[in-house]
């Protein structure tokens, strides 16, 4: 599983050559393990190596060539013979009339809005050759952007070299840059997400509750009298009897 032929490609990454490869060492010498994984995937010598694996061979198999960082995230040679990133006269930099670099989608739009691109931690990598940023923009899934040196103000931005093929800035103005148009079709993809408004309920008519009218009773049979009361007998024979005694 740790052959010599990935030890000996690691040795010559981190120890003398990783500027051939785009990786860059922080102020303390480290490299980032995942990109040093990544630039072992895109060099497709060793496809079927996982980054558990890679992160067990330097603790372990290789920990008397390599020091871990105090987050375990980052490695490097215990012996570097590499120069590292030296600061260089700014018009070194109008040598080159197209230089190379990438940038995650969401912060090209940014960086169109506020017109300067100002990274806080970092320093923004230049690269010479275009196959070299490709292959990072593939890694990291990041946009292939074009640098023209000559549209960047002068003494604009400190300027370091390292190897030479790679400048290092600490900010570049967007009119020097140029990237993929920042169009409707752009922003739908990349662009921030849109709540989208939560549709009122439907009105729904009011519909009465139906209310069950019981069926009529029949009125018991009542003769029609027209408004006319029926004189009832006796009544008839005590008006008769009145009469014939006061005449």
């Amino acid at each position: 599983m740790f052959d010599k032929k990935l030890f000996k490609f690691l040795k010559y990454l981190l120890a003398h050559h990783p500027e051939e490869f785009g990786l860059i060492p922080d102020i303390n010498g480290f490299f980032k393990i995942k990109e040093i994984f990544q630039v072992l995937i895109f060099t497709k010598n060793f496809k079927k190596l996982k980054l558990e694996t890679l992160k067990l061979a330097f603790s372990y198999y290789y920990r008397d060539f390599f020091e871990f960082s105090e987050k375990f995230n980052k490695v490097k040679s215990k012996t570097a013979y590499y120069s590292p990133p030296v600061k260089i006269d700014f018009l070194q930099i109008y040598n080159n009339s197209t230089l190379w670099t990438i940038v995650k989608p969401k912060i090209w739009i940014k960086i169109s809005t506020e017109g300067i691109w100002t990274p806080k931690n970092s320093l923004i990598p230049l690269f010479v050759k275009k196959e070299l940023a490709e292959n990072w923009a593939k890694v990291k899934g990041a946009l292939l952007i074009e640098v023209f040196p000559s549209k960047i103000p002068k003494y604009f931005t400190d300027v370091f070299k390292f190897g030479e093929e790679i400048f290092l800035v600490k900010s570049l103005p967007y009119e020097a840059l140029k990237g993929p148009p920042i169009d409707n079709k752009f922003l739908r993809k990349y662009g921030p997400k849109q709540k989208v408004p939560e549709k009122e309920p439907p009105i729904i008519p009011f519909t009465p509750p139906e209310i069950e009218i019981p069926p009529e009773e029949e009125l018991p049979f009542r003769k029609i009298t027209h408004g006319k009361k029926k004189e009832k007998p006796w009544k008839k024979f005590q008006k008769k009897r009145e009469k014939e005694k006061y005449g």
